[in-house]
């Protein structure tokens, strides 16, 4: 399953800079509308966090028992 994260890495953080782009065009255009805004700032937090963890994706080792 790592493996595979980390094989699509670069799929991850293009969704994740369209969802926090998302987010911040909806808030942009909502403003003060409230159930919006709040969907807005759940878009912009789900699309930092998913950034931020397909940057920090490592290579798995693989270790090999004699």
């Amino acid at each position: 399953m790592n493996e595979k994260i980390y094989n699509n890495r670069k799929k991850i953080l293009i969704i994740a800079i369209l969802i926090a782009l998302t987010g911040i065009g909806l808030s942009f255009l909502k403003w003060g509308i409230e159930p919006e805004e709040t969907i807005a700032g759940f878009l912009c937090g789900l699309g930092v966090f998913t950034l931020i963890f397909s940057l920090g994706l490592k290579k798995q080792l693989r270790i090999i028992n004699f």
